[in-house]
């Protein structure tokens, strides 16, 4: 394996063991990531039928569907064991970002950019923009673009906070 990839994985599975787990143990809080990885190392290398076997498990064990398709950035954080998330074939989110259960990202080339928090039960649809340092407050609907640092909250999807100038 690579050594980035074997990084993000060790990484993973690094912080279940400092909580008492074996390594091969996968736990609520760190293990999606970490099927999620190996899943998208696998399909990046030709391993395609593992990697959707990767994905089924992750499915089955932690509630939710991100394909190996998608692109994730590093230290990407399911707080909730990713329990009900939902990302589309085509999303691209970057690093740092924290996904809360229930959190659906919908009808593909969604684009997210690094440290954006989304909360519980929020919708990201379509192909839309999402700029950096971004918050989108529980059960949000989202259906357009969003510049860098602001704060989105309601079904309406309402910008409440913009960064200062």
């Amino acid at each position: 394996m690579g050594s980035d990839m074997e990084e993000k994985i060790m990484k993973t599975f690094g912080k279940a063991m400092s909580h008492g787990n074996p390594a091969w143990v996968p736990t609520p809080k760190y293990g999606a990531e970490g099927i999620y990885y190996l899943s998208r190392y696998l399909w990046t290398h030709g391993w395609k039928r593992l990697a959707y076997c990767l994905k089924f498990f992750n499915t089955i064990i932690f509630r939710n569907y991100i394909p190996p398709q998608a692109a994730i950035g590093e230290r990407l954080d399911l707080p909730h064991g990713g329990f009900g998330v939902v990302v589309h074939i085509d999303t691209a989110i970057g690093s740092d970002a924290i996904i809360h259960h229930s959190v659906t990202i919908a009808n593909g080339g969604a684009r997210i950019g690094d440290r954006v928090y989304i909360g519980a039960g929020a919708t990201i649809i379509g192909a839309v923009n999402i700029g950096n340092d971004v918050k989108i407050g529980a059960n949000t609907v989202v259906n357009f673009d969003l510049p860098d640092g602001v704060t989105v909250v309601g079904p309406k999807g309402s910008i409440v906070r913009r960064p200062p100038n």
